[in-house]
């Protein structure tokens, strides 16, 4: 929206000043939010021990800033970001920054609130600054005093870290030999969904190997490539070198050398090597649309149908999408073993079954093409799968406080991530060292109550932190017809939908009858 003042500049010289007035707007601003998040944070904070201890579960005096800083309330943070429209771990994060600089850089912060240091250089120098004892943060604290907003990055490392050797010897020793034993390979499959690689179904990986460990696995990642040039393949040699990773893994996991055919828990104990697994165990839940089912061209439907374009597939892992034919691709790896089931918001109940490819009497590296894969249920050779499929229309009913497994999947698949404002957190685990989100009662479970409270409509997912806030705080709830309404304990209201989340403003007080 161009404002009154912006129309009026009739030339060059009156946009730029235009430009220039708002960004020392923008400026002053910030350091106004910086001052108000110094005050909010010293009104919930307490330097006593005895103060901040309190019982599990309920709000707590958190350490945000380095030693010297005061402890600030949890849940207080939490109110205070989501008035700022950030998510929980952002604003820790930004009030930890703010109380880093408040307390225990105090140059710094005499400086950030006279204008001459920017907020954002001052909160990179403070998360630079977290782990340093105190002496160490003046420390660098005073050789910042003129020079923190010029300084480059590469400065304020070296600064931090002279410090930390200065006044911390005994870490910074353990941190070099951590160091030079930090040898690791990193699989990211986060970036299957950044960097504009979400169709292509890519991964990077990362890593710091031994020095004869990296010689010897380029030389079987070349002599792989190379068979693969022979075999006839015609892609580049980056591509063929990508690809031969891949065959030396499945390769690998082909082989046991264990020699062993059990589980015994026994044999593990005794330090015996755990059995290989199959090439390639895979279990896909697959979204598809009725359309992509029954063979549909998507490019016939009109250009405003929601079903328009490409058929895809959702990886629930990486929270990335592909194409049906990217799916096809990865089938025809040989003795691949893959469960189909369906998933849908309709009031159908359709039938689920896995399929072992190496139990049909076919070609290993026959073409599978999207059709097969639609004609899966009338595959004679299909088992029924042992668990159901999930209907996320129906109305399920638990009649205890803890929700059946088929409830509690079917609530984390209606509402993927946390419903509190601002939050992203899945509500379903990737990895098994993580945990699912709990599943909280909308309506607080009444333990004397009549059966049948846990139902579809009673149950959201809240990640720990939230759900916490929601028990141990004025925090309230409801169901909305798009999503959530949301009203905090100083009756801030928030709507919380699929897209996102909405600042309603301040609800009014109810009126007070006379006395």
């Amino acid at each position: 929206m161009t404002t009154q003042e912006l129309e009026r500049c009739d030339t060059a010289d009156a946009v730029l000043a235009y430009a220039r007035s708002q960004r020392a707007a923008r400026d002053a601003a910030e350091v106004a939010m910086y001052e108000a998040t110094c005050t909010w944070a010293a009104m919930h904070s307490t330097r006593d021990e005895a103060k901040a201890a309190v019982l599990p579960g309920t709000d707590m005096l958190i350490t945000l800033a380095g030693p010297g800083a005061p402890k600030v309330s949890e849940f207080a943070v939490i109110e205070y970001g989501t008035a700022l429209g950030m998510s929980a771990d952002a604003a820790i994060r930004y009030v930890a920054h703010v109380v880093e600089t408040r307390y225990r850089l105090p140059r710094l912060h005499t400086a950030v609130v006279a204008g001459r240091v920017p907020v954002w250089r001052a909160r990179r120098i403070a998360e630079a600054t977290l782990g340093l004892p105190l002496e160490a943060a003046a420390w660098v604290d005073h050789h910042l005093a003129g020079v923190a907003a010029t300084c480059s990055y590469t400065v304020l490392g070296r600064l931090v870290e002279e410090a930390l050797c200065r006044f911390d010897p005994e870490t910074a020793e353990d941190k070099r030999a951590i160091a030079a034993e930090d040898r690791k390979l990193d699989i990211h499959l986060d970036t299957a969904t950044t960097g504009g690689q979400c169709i292509e179904g890519t991964v990077d990986i990362t890593g710091c190997l031994d020095l004869a460990d990296a010689l010897d696995l380029d030389n079987a990642v070349t002599r792989e490539a190379r068979n693969l040039a022979l075999a006839g393949s015609d892609q580049p040699l980056d591509v063929r070198r990508s690809m031969a990773l891949g065959i030396l893994a499945r390769a690998q996991t082909s082989l046991d050398l264990s020699g062993n055919d059990t589980d015994d828990e026994a044999d593990d104990e005794a330090g015996e090597p755990a059995p290989r697994v199959p090439a390639r165990q895979v279990v896909l839940n697959v979204h598809l649309t009725d359309t992509a089912l029954a063979s549909i061209d998507p490019t016939t439907l009109r250009s405003n149908d929601l079903s328009a374009g490409m058929h895809l597939a959702r990886v629930e892992e990486t929270r990335s999408f592909v194409g049906v034919d990217q799916v096809c691709e990865w089938l025809r790896v040989p003795d691949t073993h893959v469960t189909y089931r369906t998933i849908t918001g309709s009031g159908s109940d359709p039938e689920a079954y896995e399929h072992p490819f190496r139990q049909v009497h076919r070609p290993a590296r026959q073409h599978i093409t999207a059709d097969d894969i639609r004609g899966f249920a009338s595959n004679p050779d299909l088992r029924p799968h042992p668990r159901r499929p999930i209907d996320l229309a129906e109305e399920l009913t638990s009649d205890g406080y803890t929700p059946s497994e088929r409830l509690a999947e079917q609530t984390r698949l209606r509402h993927p991530r946390c419903v509190f404002p601002h939050c992203t957190r899945r509500a379903r685990r990737r990895t098994p060292d993580e945990t699912h989100a709990d599943l909280d009662h909308i309506e607080t479970y009444d333990p004397g109550g009549p059966p049948g409270q846990t139902t579809s409509a009673n149950l959201a997912t809240l990640c720990r932190r939230h759900h916490r806030a929601k028990t141990h705080t004025p925090w309230t709830y409801r169901p909305a017809p798009t999503g959530f309404l949301w009203t905090s304990p100083h009756r801030y209201q928030y709507l919380v939908e699929p897209t996102g989340t909405t600042d309603l403003g301040q609800a009014p007080r109810p009126p007070t009858r006379p006395v």
